[in-house]
């Protein structure tokens, strides 16, 4: 594992946290049953791919559930921080493994990471598996426009951080 970090990882992380707290937060769209739909996971997945898996975990934990906190939901904390820090730890973890070929592919992955893990959390939560089969459509509605975000952001970023010398 990686001890020592650079200025400008740090500072990447940081920034990553900051902008899937406020994409989360503030780009909201309340469903009936307990929750809402955010922009959140687009910067999650985009962050994911330019950080190491551990920052990518803070990223995605961190920055998500501090919106949970802040939000009103703080009873979706825990959930949200292992949840969402499992989805962007897997994604990074991927394009470090295999590069950015199939960053779809990728992202894919960590959006079953979130659907899985919000049913289950929702259905030890609410108690009822029927209940929590109810915010899969939107999860999987969300995750999809996460990939959306992701997929045409990543490479306008990548080649920002480049030309910049920050990746």
């Amino acid at each position: 594992m990686k001890t020592k970090y650079t200025t400008n990882e740090i500072v990447l992380t940081a920034l990553g946290m900051a902008l899937v707290f406020v994409a989360t937060m503030f780009i909201k769209i309340p469903n009936p049953l307990d929750g809402y739909f955010n922009m959140g996971d687009g910067f999650l997945m985009l962050f994911a791919g330019l950080l190491s898996p551990f920052g990518a975990f803070l990223v995605g934990g961190l920055g998500s559930a501090m919106a949970d906190l802040a939000g009103g939901y703080a009873y979706y904390f825990i959930w949200t921080l292992l949840i969402k820090g499992i989805e962007a730890y897997l994604i990074s973890y991927l394009f470090h493994r295999f590069g950015a070929k199939y960053r779809l592919a990728y992202y894919g992955a960590g959006s079953i990471v979130m659907v899985v893990g919000y049913f289950f959390a929702k259905w030890f939560l609410k108690g009822s598996a029927i209940i929590a089969l109810s915010g899969v459509p939107e999860n999987i509605l969300q995750s999809l426009v996460g990939i959306v975000i992701a997929f045409v952001a990543y490479p306008i970023v990548q080649k920002a951080l480049y030309r910049t010398k920050l990746q």
